[in-house]
């Protein structure tokens, strides 16, 4: 049987965009979500996360925004000037290797996940804000810090190009794309090779709509594209809804994406196809 985790990132960003995950879980496909333990809207979507429970909801370990849950002068690796976290571009070039620095990468993603634990709210699993997780130091950090509290789901990332049968672009075209992507892919790879040597349970495979080729204007149509390319086991596809002005730090491509999820996860020609198709909606919970 083909299943699908449909998965909201930035659960408890705003309250703003904790609300519309929570809509695109009641009239539509989401299934899942992962909160942001550190950000503005943190209580709201714990309080939110316990009245509504068929929503899975895990943790979005972050270390690229906002401030720290940990006392900053514990973790000044991690922090620029103002005490906020390094962006995403630093911090990637931050976390390639330093036992220090793993250290305190660690302490403040346990104490992330502490705060959900006192607070009632046991994570589905973990996955990370822009996916910085995936890099060296907080890759095993963040393994570190699931495995001292039995949190032993995680998010696979993958970038790999999935072809349907509208693809016409030829074979030679796969395989440059495939020799261009297969540095990342192999670091990809290897993650999830270690986390599931370290017992953590992962879907298969994590499908981006737009390396879905060929790549159309519609986000509907696309969706439904990456749908028809699906195979047996579980693929995770995320998501980031939100509503008109969710997050006023939003680039303008991250406000329209956050409008584009919404609508393509509350389709009714997406929840159609699903069940059509016989696509089994699931969370991390039923890994």
């Amino acid at each position: 049987m083909k299943k699908l985790i449909t998965n909201s990132d930035d659960f408890g960003l705003t309250q703003s965009i904790t609300d519309a995950i929570i809509d695109t879980h009641l009239n539509g496909i989401m299934t899942s979500t992962t909160l942001m333990a550190n950000m503005e809207g943190a209580a709201y979507a714990i309080q939110k996360a316990k009245e509504i429970t068929t929503l899975g909801v895990g943790i979005h370990f972050n270390l690229t925004e906002g401030k720290p849950l940990t006392e900053p002068n514990k973790i000044p690796l991690l922090l620029n000037q103002n005490g906020n976290f390094k962006n995403n571009a630093e911090q990637r070039k931050n976390f390639l290797f330093g036992k220090e620095k793993q250290r305190q990468v660690e302490l403040e993603l346990t104490t992330q996940l502490e705060y959900l634990l006192d607070n009632g709210l046991t994570p589905t699993h973990f996955d990370s804000h822009h996916h910085i997780t995936g890099t060296p130091v907080a890759f095993w950090a963040s393994v570190n810090a699931a495995k001292k509290y039995n949190i032993n789901k995680a998010r696979i990332t993958n970038i790999d190009f999935q072809y349907a049968e509208e693809y016409c672009g030829g074979e030679l075209d796969k395989i440059k794309r495939k020799i261009i992507s297969l540095p990342k892919s192999l670091i990809h790879q290897s993650n999830k090779t270690k986390l599931r040597t370290h017992n953590f349970k992962t879907p298969e495979i994590k499908i981006l709509p737009n390396k879905v080729l060929p790549v159309g204007a519609d986000p509907i149509t696309q969706l439904l594209r990456a749908l028809s390319v699906l195979n047996k086991g579980v693929t995770e596809i995320s998501f980031h809804p939100g509503y008109v002005n969710s997050y006023p730090e939003d680039s303008e491509k991250t406000a329209a994406l956050r409008i584009r999820d919404l609508k393509v996860a509350n389709s009714n020609e997406v929840i159609e196809y699903i069940k059509k198709h016989k696509i089994q909606l699931i969370s991390f919970n039923n890994l």
